[in-house]
């Protein structure tokens, strides 16, 4: 299995949005740790988790597009991983989930993502 990764610009800071493409860049060094999971789920864009949440991205030609796409990935998520039905995972996303706008700034390409707090599960 091949596994590649491409970091290509390396930003101090960034709007959560960026609208215009300004950001402040610098050079920098980073250590990435990849966890490949072998039998895991099968995901079609980037995923991620942190000590505090876990989150879904998605890519579309709109807004619109990639807000319903980041929704399906979350909901196939909580019902694969949670034991959730598409439903009860559905209705927690409205009272839960934590949808942005990620990026704009590369048309045609809207990225969105959506975040729900892994405590909601303790």
């Amino acid at each position: 299995m091949v596994l590649c990764f491409l970091l290509v610009t390396l930003m101090l800071l960034r709007g959560h949005g960026e609208v215009c493409g300004t950001a402040i860049e610098a050079p920098m060094n980073i250590i990435y740790e990849v966890e490949v999971i072998k039998g895991g789920r099968t995901i079609t864009e980037p995923q991620y988790e942190t000590d505090d949440y876990y989150a879904v991205t998605a890519f579309a030609e709109t807004i619109d597009e990639a807000a319903k796409k980041a929704t399906r990935f979350m909901i196939d998520y909580l019902e694969e991983e949670k034991g959730l039905s598409r439903n009860d995972a559905y209705a927690l996303l409205s009272l839960a989930g934590d949808l942005k706008i990620a990026e704009v700034v590369d048309v045609p390409h809207m990225l969105v993502s959506m975040h729900i707090p892994k405590d909601i599960f303790k």
